[in-house]
This record gives C-alpha cells, structure tokens and sequence, in this order.
C-alpha cells in the first residue's frame, strides 16, 4: 500500500487555512441562478485591435467587451532580462491585488528573454469596484454574470496575445483561475508559440462540490434562498467552462499540477492535460505552494520556455519537452 508522502498533509493544509481564512471575510448572500445554454461568447473573430503598448509600463484601452462607460483592459509591460525572444503573456490568480503576488514568475519569464505583459483581470486591482476587495467579484452563482465576466477576460487575453504578435513570438502562462481562462484563450490564438498552465482549476463542479472554497459558496447559495443543485447538474450548468471541449490549441502546451492540491483539485488539469495531448507535470505540492514554493515546477517552466541556462532553446523540429506536447 503507497504510503502518502511525509508532507503531504503539510502541502494540502496550507491550502485549507488559506480557505479558512477567506470565509472569516463576511460576504452577503448571493443567489444561484442557471445561466444561458451553448459556449462562452468569445471565440469569434476579434474585434478591430486597438494600438497597443508602446514600451515597459502600464497601458490600457477599452475593453472588447465592456461591462460599463469607463470600463478598460489593462496591462503591466516588464522588459526581458536579456535580449527579447517574444512576449509571454501572464494571466495571474485570483484575487492578485498586484505585482507582488506574482513577482517571481515576471522574474523567471523575463529572465528566459520574454517581455512580460501582466493582463490585469476584470474586478481585480484598478478595476476592482470602490471599496471592494481586488477579485472579489469575479466569481458569481449567477452563472450569466460569470460568463459574462469569463467572456471578457478571454477576448481581452485574446487582443493581447494579438498585439504581442505584432512583435514577435507570443506565448501564454496561466496561473490558478488564471490558468482556466488562459486554457479557454489559447484554443482561439493561432499565434501561440507556447502555453504554460499552473494548477488551473479545469474542472470547477468538483471544486465546488469537493473543496472549502465550494462549501463557501453552497453556504452563500442557501442563505440567498437558493441552494446548489448537485454536482451532476452543475456539471451540465458549467460545461462551457470545461475547457477540454474546446479544441486543442495550435501550441507547445505545459501542465503543472500539484498532487496535494486541495485549492483547484489536480484532477481536472490532468484530464486536460491528457485531452490536449500532454503528460501533466506532477509535483508533490498543494495549491499554494505549487504557485510560490515549488524550484522544480520554475525549473521545468523555464527549460520549457527555452531559458538558456536550463539548456538551450528547442529548436521547431526537435522532440517535445517532456511533459509538453504540440499539435
């Protein structure tokens, strides 16, 4: 019988402490309602791109589809260490209250030659609301204003992989809830060199069903007078969000998927992984210490981002990284 490892519970249980301590935050309650049938509304063909960031700094411009009259996508520009070999865009968790969060990660992309253009989601830092919690209201049991809130994001991830084209090769990192929505965008970014996902939560109705964040949000859901249906029908309520049934992405794809992870749960990355042709990267850590904690997750990122002193840059013909698969 397999023995789970010594740290196991120490991995998972920071992952549940930082649950606990986001549901000490008093929330009002909030009502499920079922939203539209049929895929998110993203994927069509662009909307005409605005011209995009000039040089390193912050650059914004109205977002493809604005939620309000003052609504605007936004963008964190840092320069490659060294010579540029392209632009990774960076999709950051959720809840990012800035660049602090994520420091290391612009460190390790910029230090593999990729300028790094940060996407600043909807509802998070500048674009959060007056007096609300950067991120906080992202997520919705009203499953419109999630699409709607999903929707945006993806077309903004899409314009920005389609302006850093206009430079060069393009590349795409997705962190956390981050990661889902970079998975749903790379399937309608023809550019895309490469894509980097990290504990991406691709099965929401067993993060909901199975983990603190979900028994969060059933709380909210009842006190709204309108309790969660079960897992089964909230998988049919969420299926657009499955990102395995969209098609594969034209790119070099990484998974990396923590075995503890009590946060997104590593079942569905995996299974997305497998559908995309990919062997998921499985590390011996939870969520959160995936995220910030793991040499040997950064380690693979960078050889997969071709980072010279992890060995040098794949050539187009030569075989896969392992791990990584391409179409």
């Amino acid at each position: 019988m397999r023995r789970p490892a010594p740290l196991a519970g120490v991995h998972a249980g920071i992952d549940r402490l930082a649950m606990w301590l986001e549901d000490r935050a008093p929330r009002p309650p909030q009502r499920f309602c079922a939203g539209p049938d049929g895929d998110l509304g993203c994927f069509d063909a662009l909307p005409p791109l605005p011209d995009g960031p000039a040089g390193p700094g912050r650059w914004s411009a109205p977002s493809p589809r604005a939620r309000h009259a003052d609504d605007r996508m936004s963008v964190l520009w840092f320069r490659a260490a060294r010579r540029s070999l392209g632009t990774a865009v960076l999709v950051p968790p959720w809840k990012t209250d800035g660049i602090g969060l994520v420091r290391g990660w612009i460190s390790l992309l910029a230090e593999a030659g990729r300028d790094v253009w940060l996407v600043v989601p909807p509802h998070h830092i500048e674009r959060a609301a007056a007096g609300v919690r950067s991120g906080e209201g992202f997520v919705s049991l009203d499953l419109a204003e999630l699409r709607a809130t999903f929707e945006q994001l993806v077309l903004e991830i899409r314009v920005c992989a389609a302006l850093a084209a206009r430079r060069g090769p393009v590349d795409l990192v997705g962190l956390s809830l981050g990661g889902l929505a970079a998975a749903l965008a790379s399937t309608a970014i023809p550019e895309l060199e490469r894509l980097g996902l990290v504990a991406p939560p691709a099965d929401l109705p067993a993060v909901l069903g199975e983990t603190r964040i979900g028994q969060r949000y059933r709380a909210l859901a009842e006190r709204g007078g309108t309790p969660l249906p079960p897992v089964a029908a909230l998988r049919d309520a969420l299926a657009a969000f499955d990102p395995v049934r969209r098609p594969r992405p034209a790119a070099d794809v990484f998974v990396g998927v923590g075995r503890h992870d009590a946060i997104a749960l590593p079942g569905g990355a995996v299974a997305l992984a497998r559908a995309w042709g990919a062997e998921a990267s499985v590390y011996p850590r939870g969520h959160l210490t995936l995220l910030f904690a793991c040499r040997a997750l950064r380690r693979d990122v960078a050889r997969f981002m071709g980072a010279p002193r992890f060995g040098r840059a794949r050539d187009a013909t030569a075989a896969p990284f392992p791990g990584a698969a391409r179409a």
